[in-house]
Order: structure tokens, then C-alpha cells, then sequence
């Protein structure tokens, strides 16, 4: 497996296929045809962009190995990073084809938080000092990560969240030019427990640490559900699609999907067990979205033509009273009924500021639609020692 195909298939797997580019040819005139990067990572207004280099011809001389890295690292990579961003400014919308196989029109003015990443695979011999190459800074592109690709694949198997691992190349550029001026050297996975633990720098030799990082998959990993949510969408209106419910989670973290599973586990185990329960909910303020999760009421009608309609109707409502009662500006709603042997997850998003609506006051007046929510702080990531 190539490079390129190795950080597509990592990158599909990590982001999703909706937000994936590994094809990005273009014709910015007639008859010119030009690759915008050799990977692209589109999440709204924020953008990862990638160059990959790959040792092909490799050779026992560490100089040659040297010069390699120079020329097509420091020198080429970078130059192609400049020329990506280049073509987004120039360009208004560039139409390409997400690994999902969708055309979208990428607007480069809209494109507000740009990451630019160059990652390479090298020959063992490459001296020292180049595999220790963390970023670059360009006259006219500014910082650029420079990673090896056993780093990056690090970075996600490790983060996992497209949000976190957002935040965690912000951190990287924050901390590593002060590193630099400090004459301190250290490895990715020390920056990775300074990210973790919340320090204000990272410090050589603390990536023992990570031996006690908890990766807690089976509490917090949605992405089997996210991953074929295009099939389960209930549109409120025809404004909004699936890519929307995606963007949602794709800028929360850990700890959002977290609570959300917790909240989805009870309300799958009350629709198997036939059981009604009141609707699940909590908001995310950094987003300013609420989510609902609720199982269908096991008296109503779940299947055939009625059964969908009432499981449309009653989706699109908890979804907006939950929305409406937080006076948030966006709800994701999943509502988990039984259909004979099979779970539906039919999901939806309603998105809009907060307006008065009687209609929902009286569904709400009642008082016990809902359960009561209180406000707490969360952690993000669990360390062993956080859970005695």
C-alpha cells in the first residue's frame, strides 16, 4: 500500500467518507489541469491539507537520505502547500468528489481554520535530525506540520474524534516554536500526553505516561452508527441533509460522543425491552446544539405507513422541544424503535435561533416531557489513575 492510499483509507476512516479527498484534480482554466493537494479534509470552515512524500529508492547513505528529505520535504512539499493555498484563494468554488462519492463545491474564501500537513515515509537511513522535523514555516503559508507517517497514524488511532484531533494540531502549533526557542526537543507522544493531561508544554520523556491512557472505545466510539447514517435521515425540512447531523459530531469531542452513547445504550435497551422511557437530552453550549435520544413509545405504531409517520412526528417534536427548551440554535434528534427482530435509528436536525413558538409551550407546559437536566463538568479523556 502506498502512502497515499494509506493516509486515504486512515483519513476516510477517521473523518468519514463525507469529508474526505483523496482525488482533487481540477481545471482552474480551460485545458489546465492541476492537483489542488494530494489529500484534502473538509469539516465546514476548517480544513486539513496534505502533501505526502514517499521514499521509493531508498539507499544505506545517510547524506543521500538527507538530501532526499531536503529537497523533496522541506523543499517540494512545502512549495505544494503554498500552491494549495494558492488555488483556494484564488479560486471562488472548486468542484470536487469526496471519497463517498459525492461532488461538492469547495469554497475557498469559507475555508477559515486551514491545517496544513505534510506527512512522509523515509528510509531508515535518514539521519536523525530529519526524522525530528516537526513543522516548517513558510514567508507566505506560515506553520506547517511536518510528521512522519507513523506519527500521524499515532495522532488518530489515538484521538479518534475529528474535533480533538483538530484541537490537537492547534496545540502542536502553539507549543512547538516555543520548544524550538527553548532549545527543547521531544517526541510526538510527548506532545500527546501535554495535550491530553492539559499542560501548558510539552516535556521530554513523559511519553511513558501514555501506558496509562485510558481508550475507552466501547463508551464513546459512534462511528459503526455514523458511518451509515445516510440511510436512517428524517429531514425536518428540506433545508437540511445528512452532512449537517455529521457536522454536528464532527465538531464535538470525546466527551460529547460519550454522553450521547450513554444516552443512546438506555434508550436501545428500554425499545428492546419494550419499555417507555422519557426522552434523553443535553446540550453542547460550545456548539450551541442539544441533542435528544429517545426510544418510540412501545403503545404506538412503529412500522408500515402510519408507523413512520408517527415516528417522523414524534422526532421532529422531541427534537425541537428539546432544541427550544435549551434556546439552543441546532438539535440532533435519534429516535431508536423496533421493527419485528430489526432496531430502526431514524435521525434529524433542526436548526434555527430561538423563537417563541406557543405550539411547543404547550407541549412543554406539562412539565414532564422531559427529564430534568443539571449543568456539570465532564473530563474528556481518562487517564488510570482518574478512575480509582
Amino acid at each position: 500500500m502506498t502512502l497515499e492510499e494509506f493516509t486515504a483509507q486512515l483519513n476516510s476512516a477517521t473523518f468519514w467518507k463525507e469529508f474526505t479527498y483523496s482525488e482533487t484534480w481540477f481545471y482552474p482554466r480551460p485545458k489546465d489541469k492541476v492537483e489542488l493537494a494530494d489529500g484534502i479534509v473538509l469539516i465546514g470552515p476548517l480544513a486539513f491539507v496534505y502533501q505526502l512524500k514517499e521514499r521509493t529508492d531508498a539507499t544505506d547513505d545517510p547524506e543521500t537520505e538527507r538530501r532526499w528529505f531536503n529537497n523533496k520535504v522541506l523543499g517540494k512539499a512545502t512549495k505544494q502547500i503554498r500552491d494549495s493555498l494558492g488555488y483556494l484563494a484564488d479560486n471562488d468554488s472548486i468542484t470536487l468528489r469526496n471519497a463517498q462519492g459525492h461532488t461538492v463545491d469547495v469554497k475557498g474564501p469559507e475555508l477559515t481554520d486551514i491545517h496544513k500537513i505534510i506527512i512522509f515515509s523515509a528510509a531508515e537511513a535518514l539521519p536523525a535530525d530529519c526524522w525530528q522535523t516537526q513543522f516548517y514555516v513558510s514567508n507566505t503559508a506560515g506553520f506547517i506540520h511536518v510528521l512522519a507517517a507513523h506519527d500521524y497514524l499515532g495522532i488518530l488511532d489515538k484521538l479518534r474524534v475529528p474535533n480533538d484531533i483538530r484541537l490537537y494540531f492547534e496545540y502542536r502549533q502553539s507549543v512547538l516554536p516555543r520548544l524550538r526557542e527553548q532549545g527543547t526537543k521531544v517526541e510526538e507522544p510527548d506532545i500527546m500526553v501535554a495535550f491530553l493531561t492539559e499542560r501548558d508544554l510539552p516535556e521530554p520523556g513523559s511519553k511513558e505516561r501514555l501506558r496509562a491512557f485510558v481508550q475507552d472505545l466501547d463508551a464513546f466510539d459512534l462511528s459503526p452508527i455514523l458511518g451509515d447514517l445516510a440511510a436512517h435521515i428524517q429531514k425536518p425540512n428540506d433545508d437540511n441533509n445528512y452532512y449537517c447531523i455529521l457536522l454536528e459530531f464532527a465538531r464535538s469531542s470525546r466527551l460529547v460522543w460519550r454522553e450521547f452513547k450513554i444516552r443512546l445504550v438506555k434508550a436501545l435497551e428500554a425499545s428492546r425491552a419494550a419499555e417507555p422511557i422519557k426522552p434523553f437530552r443535553f446540550t453542547w453550549p460550545e456548539n450551541d446544539c442539544t441533542f435528544m435520544v429517545t426510544a418510540m413509545d412501545p403503545d404506538w405504531p412503529s412500522t408500515g405507513p402510519d408507523g413512520e409517520r408517527m415516528r417522523m412526528g414524534a422526532l421532529a417534536m422531541f427534537t425541537a422541544a428539546a432544541k427550544y427548551d435549551a434556546k439552543s440554535t441546532k438539535g440532533v434528534g435519534l429516535l431508536i424503535s423496533k421493527d419485528g427482530e430489526h432496531i430502526n435509528l431514524d435521525w434529524c436536525l433542526v436548526d434555527g435561533s430561538y423563537e417563541h413558538d406557543s405550539k411547543i409551550e404547550n407541549v412543554l407546559s406539562g412539565g414532564d416531557l422531559f427529564r430534568p437536566v443539571s449543568e456539570r463538568m465532564v473530563d474528556n479523556f481518562y487517564f488510570r489513575g482518574d478512575l480509582i
